[in-house]
């Protein structure tokens, strides 16, 4: 053990680095010329790549995507009830279905749904999915994009209906949105937040912010 006095121990030790090692300000100057040199270099670099080399990354970024196992066109397909009356009909100009978790993209879906006083209501939409919805425990078609209903409500008045966003279930022939919509029938305009429709009682609900103009 060392019989030097403490403050001397110290003294030697101090000199000893201001001897062999750099100022610790002179260090980090230099590392952080260094950062921003290289990030100088990032910068040019992704600024002077081609589309055809951002493609290629934006591509291999995909890569942990699940790929479909198959695909349909110009699908048509109508669900009938145990007594052999058509009960619904599909349309569809893609479908493409992915197997885990299980769902299937839609492109240009249209949904026909029967009625026994023969009334129908049809909807139309630019895209949509198809999946289970799990708290239910049945299929949910979720249509998204200029989607437009028609249909006639249970006083028999035909009524078209526009929104962003529905979700079907047809097990129910039941219809949600929580998209501001837009009614339209003869001589009344109404818009709502969000709208419940009963396709078995034609009976429609307007949730929130309803507004009713009338002609003259």
């Amino acid at each position: 053990m060392s019989n030097l006095p403490l403050d001397k121990t110290i003294l030697d030790k101090t000199s000893t680095t201001t001897e062999t090692e750099p100022k610790p300000d002179s260090n980090l100057r230099f590392h952080l010329a260094g950062i921003i040199f290289l990030g100088i270099i990032m910068l040019y670099l992704l600024d002077s790549a081609t589309e055809d080399e951002i493609l290629s990354i934006s591509s291999l970024l995909d890569i942990g995507e699940q790929e479909y196992d198959y695909f349909m066109a110009n699908v048509d397909s109508i669900h009938y009830q145990s007594n052999g009356r058509a009960d619904y009909r599909f349309q569809a100009q893609h479908v493409t279905h992915y197997p885990n978790p299980e769902y299937s993209d839609i492109d240009q879906p249209s949904f026909l749904i029967y009625r026994e006083d023969n009334t129908n209501w049809q909807i139309n939409s630019v895209s949509g999915r198809v999946d289970m919805d799990p708290d239910r425990n049945q299929e949910r078609l979720v249509l998204n994009e200029n989607v437009i209903i028609n249909g006639v409500t249970a006083d028999g008045t035909q009524v078209n209906i526009y929104t962003d966003t529905l979700t079907i279930y047809p097990e129910e022939k039941s219809l949600h949105s929580d998209s501001d919509v837009l009614f339209e029938s003869d001589g009344m305009i109404s818009s709502s937040t969000g709208f419940n429709a009963d396709l078995n009682t034609n009976v429609i609900q307007q949730l929130a912010n309803g507004k009713i103009e009338y002609d003259n």
